[in-house]
């Protein structure tokens, strides 16, 4: 009954994500990958994007694969997301909003003591999406009106697992791979309807490897005589996609012809991402989360090019939970967990010699479905940019729904 029902989840998602997928967003997603995802999970979100030190034994954390050593259930889970955004310039102010499909992941711990845990999944990593008109006036020419629109990003499937060392440090390591497809078009329409518009599309289909390696230390609090604190844990942890080989097509088209102007292949650098993380936990009940990132967009490539508006980033991520243990016959009220964050984030974009940084402020709770089960809810509000010299300031609201499935699979019963 319950594999039913986790194929029933999944085609709805699916279906929903194909449906909500709009074409605006954040303008400055034109240059590089776009934003960059740093977890899928609602949970993830409402901590701020921290939590890559915590061994956790109900939830699939994709920032280091370390963390999958302490899994004691079978586990499926589903993502789904609704980002609205509001962009205001110096003279006016627009809201946007979408929905996406966040990414399906599956761990099964294949022996607890040891540290084994595997997990596979389908996750997003970049995003970009965007449209923008502009009217210009030119007497020579005639006035015309220029859109600019760009749509896709990059997602991975991953396959990996967790090992616990003889000397307690845990480690774990993923096979990546990447793939995507991003579209820049834009178009140029007179007011004159005697001239026929123009429409231009560049295309960009990147594929290739990448792995993602963690480490998470053993629990230094044993070495501290405490009652109140439980676990200290640090982690590490790389993200590492090598050169993507990424396909090309140049198109163009009239009113009377389509023609592709170019086809070929070069290759795209995308950045190391570093993720240094620590967790302290009181009581088995109370977590904080600690982490920092850092990814050098300065040496993200396209061809050999660098973009100029793409700078390093730096991120500074904080989370609390409170997670109650799931014990049968505890209420409904006693088995929710609650969460909030906050981060600051130097931005990998930057134009007129403003770094657009931004701050995030994060809140979440889980619904106990069972005691292995629950329904995530994250809930971001952050801002972004400048409306100095003409640039955009970024409101963003965000939504994220996380659906989590455990279960006993692959025990085997004394008879």
């Amino acid at each position: 009954m319950m594999i039913k029902n986790y194929k029933y989840f999944l085609f709805v998602f699916l279906f929903l994500s194909t449906l909500c997928y709009s074409q605006n967003t954040s303008t400055y997603t034109r240059y590089g990958l776009g934003d960059v995802f740093y977890s899928y999970s609602a949970r993830t979100l409402s901590m701020g994007h921290s939590g890559s030190a915590i061994l956790n034994n109900d939830y699939i954390e994709i920032l280091n694969p370390a963390s999958w050593s302490n899994l004691s259930r079978t586990r499926i889970e589903f993502s789904f997301a609704y980002d609205g955004i509001k962009l205001s310039d110096p003279t006016q102010s627009k809201f946007y909003g979408d929905g996406i499909f966040k990414g399906f992941t599956f761990a099964v711990p294949v022996s607890v003591d040891n540290g084994i845990g595997a997990a596979m999944g389908i996750v997003p990593y970049s995003r970009v999406n965007y449209e923008v008109q502009e009217k210009i006036v030119d007497a020579s020419t005639g006035n015309y009106t220029a859109t600019y629109q760009g749509k896709g990003g990059l997602s991975k499937f991953f396959l990996g697992g967790s090992y616990k060392l003889p000397i307690d440090f845990i480690i774990g390591a993923t096979m990546e791979y990447y793939f995507g497809n991003i579209n820049y078009y834009s178009k140029v329409e007179f007011d004159d309807p005697s001239v026929f518009p123009s429409e231009y599309t560049l295309t960009y289909g990147p594929t290739g490897f990448g792995t993602t390696v963690g480490l998470i230390t053993p629990n230094i609090a044993l070495l501290f005589d405490s009652s109140s604190i439980s676990a200290i844990r640090f982690s590490l942890s790389a993200n590492i996609i090598g050169n993507l080989k990424t396909d090309t097509t140049y198109i163009t088209k009239s009113s009377t012809i389509v023609d592709t102007l170019g086809i070929g292949s070069t290759e795209m650098n995308v950045p190391v991402r570093i993720d240094a993380g620590l967790h302290i936990e009181f009581t088995n009940t109370y977590n904080l989360a600690l982490d920092y990132f850092y990814q050098p967009w300065t040496k993200f490539r396209l061809s050999g090019i660098n973009e100029l508006n793409l700078t390093d980033v730096h991120k500074l991520s904080f989370g609390f939970e409170y997670q109650p243990q799931r014990l049968p016959g505890s209420t409904f009220l006693e088995q929710m967990s609650l969460r909030t964050g906050f981060s600051y984030e130097k931005s990998q974009y930057v134009f007129k010699g403003h770094e657009l940084n931004q701050i995030s402020v994060f809140a979440g709770f889980a619904l106990p479905l069972s005691t292995a089960n629950t329904l995530d809810f994250g809930f971001e509000y952050s801002e972004r940019g400048t409306r100095q010299d003409n640039l955009l300031k970024e409101n963003f609201f965000r939504i994220n729904l996380g659906i989590c499935f455990g279960d006993l699979w692959f025990s085997r019963y004394e008879r």
